[in-house]
């Protein structure tokens, strides 16, 4: 399956040889009549007479349509020349910041004391303030490259893939209940949510996080015997880690009742799947083409239902494992693994 990603063009089609009185955009925006003005009535808000201007004037310079930015290659500008204070300047960064101060007449402020800086880079890192201890350490330093080795020390903090996992959950809508009335369990979502954290932690190249979440059981689907040993190979036990990541399916809000009838559930299961995919991998709101072809981005009805064929061979289950190492940190030897897997042949 191969999903193909077009630029479409705009709803309402405007000739670039036409004059703009002629354009049925303009009629449309500039009409008294409220069944034809758009924005429709309804919206309590009509565009402003610049705004109307703006439109004239690109359909009078030929109505070229260059796409939605999202869709556009990135370009890398050109730095602007960059005169300031004595060593603001210390990235190609701060010349786009002075650029545009300067622009609007403005001046840097000063630089922030080292107190400020520890509790902004604290929040910023780990989501906790320094401590007392911390801070006197800081300011104490004099060395030349002390705000360097401030950065180093919270990245190496466990808090700090405990502050990143915090965004990464809440855009693949992580819970440890399902929501609704009878707002079910998940009791083993814990575990794709340490994952994620050890994932940052571990600073996980991003194509393996990606990759251990969308198809890990493809990818590292080896079988989880211990092949006559008491501890689990080595390889065997990275797979098992990487497959916690299609967890990631096992956890979303759905009705419980869902599961009464096996092809309602399979059928929301796979939306929800390709709707998480979409949002959190592909940044695009591809759930509105469940219905109908999306309207603002560039996805049809016909290509959702042939991404929820990529989960048409999947299922979700739970996977009794048994594992020295992981026993040592937990007194239950037999712990369970929530995660998809391909499915089994009835």
């Amino acid at each position: 399956m191969r999903l193909q990603v077009v630029s479409f063009p705009p709803v309402i089609v405007t000739r670039p040889e036409e004059a703009p009185d002629e354009s049925e955009l303009i009629k449309r925006i500039t009409s008294h009549d409220p069944d034809e003005v758009m924005p429709e009535k309804s919206f309590n808000k009509s565009l402003t007479e610049r705004q109307i201007a703006v439109v004239r004037k690109w359909i009078e310079q030929g109505a070229e349509w260059k796409g939605h930015w999202s869709y556009l290659a990135p370009v890398r500008p050109a730095e602007p020349a960059a005169e300031g204070p004595a060593g603001f300047v210390r990235n190609p960064i701060d010349k786009f910041v002075l650029a545009k101060l300067k622009e609007h007449n403005l001046s840097p402020s000063p630089e922030a004391d080292k107190v400020t800086l520890i509790r902004r880079l604290s929040f910023d890192v780990t989501g906790l303030p320094p401590t007392p201890q911390e801070v006197k350490a800081f300011v104490e330093d004099t060395s030349t490259d002390a705000y360097e080795k401030l950065v180093d020390r919270l990245l190496a903090s466990p808090a700090y893939g405990e502050r990143m996992a915090e965004y990464w959950l809440d855009l693949v809508r992580y819970a440890d209940t399902s929501g609704f009335e009878t707002d079910h369990f998940f009791i083993a979502a814990w575990r794709y949510r340490d994952w994620v954290i050890e994932s940052f932690n571990k600073d996980t190249p991003y194509t393996e996080f990606v990759q251990a979440q969308i198809a890990a059981d493809e990818i590292w689907g080896t079988n989880l015997d211990h092949d006559g040993h008491s501890k689990m190979p080595a390889e065997k036990e990275q797979n098992l880690r990487r497959r916690i990541g299609t967890g990631l399916f096992t956890i979303g809000s759905f009705p419980i009742e869902y599961t009464y009838y096996g092809d309602q559930w399979r059928a929301e299961w796979a939306g929800d799947a390709v709707e998480t995919v979409g949002s959190a991998f592909l940044g695009l709101t591809v759930g509105c083409a469940r219905c109908h072809d999306h309207k603002f981005d560039p996805i049809s009805h016909r290509d959702f239902y042939k991404m929820t064929a990529l989960f048409a061979g999947s299922s979700e289950r739970e996977i009794p494992v048994a594992v020295a190492t992981w026993a040592r940190e937990n007194p239950r030897a037999l712990r369970i693994v929530r995660s998809v897997a391909p499915r089994e042949s009835p």
